[in-house]
């Protein structure tokens, strides 16, 4: 059972660079803060960190994928 009400951060590690989403559970719903975007998600079998760790991850992945994408469409300017 995930502690409610207690607001924690959760840190990854790309390129470098430290990126942290906070979050924290109420009513059986993580209530996650990636950037300026809100998330909501149901709580499961996985611990709720692990859960907000695993979506700030594959928001990263996708911005880089569109990063490299837009670079190779458009080259650098």
């Amino acid at each position: 059972m995930e502690q409610e009400h207690m607001v924690r951060d959760v840190s990854v590690q790309v390129d470098e660079q430290i990126h942290t989403a906070t979050y924290f559970v109420e009513g059986g719903t993580i209530h996650a803060n990636i950037g300026d975007q809100s998330y909501f998600l149901p709580v499961g079998r996985i611990p709720a960190e692990e859960t907000v760790r695993s979506l700030l991850i594959e928001k990263l992945r996708r911005k880089n994928f569109r990063t490299e994408m837009a670079r190779k469409w458009f080259g650098s300017r």
